[in-house]
């Protein structure tokens, strides 16, 4: 069999259309950075005292879009990067150059929020803009919808889980420290059509044109849909699309009064009150658009996104933010 040249593979690997390659081509990579030299800490480093230089902030961030976009484990990453020449093309990396390892990926998103910087909110709210200006995004109606982020489940007993629902942190996670680490205090239980649930709830808003994603808010996965309405939805939209999860007369209020948009929830029956032949044919029509954000949570079911592999409620925040990012 004829073997191919490094140069021959690489030039064979930047003729074909991946989804990589596109994602390198048509994103503006470059306008993240000040966000995140900003939030990395960049501004306020001191190269004075030597040491390895850092990785290229624009360099760290890349690595977590791929992470993410292909659901990899940070050492999957790590192996990924040394293997893959459409990976190393779409990073600007030549054989030889230092790669990060897994330790390093995970340092990549520890420091994105360390102090309290959320810089994954920033990178979001970044890309938004960027959607905005080249008018990808259609403001013709908003879509609200929340789906389970799903984190290792837990082995306590009962006391510790009664400590837990309480707000505490059960005094012997703390005393071993191996085993406090592996404990998630933030991760709730839930139940939906007869399908239990543990973890995290992704609660997004996506444009009902475009299916982006521009809004989120992170909670346990208890909270119920109706309890962040009001986190999502504000005077910017005109109008939104919403499952009966959401009907209540405090959100009719709110849509109507404080944000002035039209309200497209599905109707619900109650027991005695079952649906009129009207309010079915106009949940009918309502759910033709309604649908939509089902496409987004499902495209990212299958880009392995609703699995958390951290402990607590404030990775769990960035790796949503991070996902609904991608």
């Amino acid at each position: 069999m004829r073997s191919l040249s490094t140069r021959r593979r690489r030039k064979r690997v930047s003729q074909r259309s991946t989804e990589v390659g596109r994602l390198a081509e048509i994103i503006d990579w470059e306008g993240f950075r000040s966000d995140l030299e900003d939030k990395l800490g960049y501004a306020n480093r001191d190269d004075s005292k030597g040491g390895r230089p850092p990785f290229d902030p624009v360099f760290r961030f890349k690595v977590l879009v791929l992470q993410k976009f292909h659901g990899l484990r940070d050492a999957a990453v790590e192996e990924q990067i040394a293997d893959r020449f459409s990976f190393m093309r779409f990073w600007g990396l030549r054989p030889g150059d230092a790669i990060p390892d897994a330790n390093t990926v995970w340092d990549f998103r520890e420091a994105l929020e360390r102090d309290g910087r959320k810089g994954s909110e920033r990178l979001f709210a970044r890309f938004g803009g960027m959607l905005e200006e080249q008018g990808l995004i259609g403001h013709e109606g908003s879509i609200v919808d929340a789906s389970f982020v799903h984190a290792p489940r837990q082995r306590n007993t009962r006391e510790q889980n009664k400590s837990i629902k309480k707000g505490e942190r059960p005094i012997e996670f703390g005393s071993d420290k191996a085993k406090g680490r592996q404990k998630d205090c933030d991760a709730r239980w839930a139940q939906k059509d007869n399908e239990t649930h543990f973890g995290d709830k992704n609660h997004a808003k996506v444009d009902a044109k475009s299916k982006l994603i521009i809004g989120s808010v992170t909670t346990s996965a208890n909270v119920h849909d109706n309890k962040v309405f009001q986190d999502l939805v504000d005077e910017t939209d005109n109008a939104v699309f919403a499952d009966s999860a959401y009907r209540s007369e405090e959100t009719e209020r709110y849509v109507l009064g404080e944000c002035d948009c039209e309200g497209f929830i599905m109707f619900k029956g109650r027991r005695g009150h079952p649906l009129t032949e009207e309010e079915k044919a106009t949940n009918t029509l309502r759910s033709r658009i309604r649908v939509r954000v089902e496409h987004v949570f499902g495209r990212m079911s299958q880009m392995g996104m609703e699995v958390v592999r951290t402990i607590g409620l404030k990775r769990g925040t960035q790796h949503n933010t991070l996902s609904n990012l991608v």
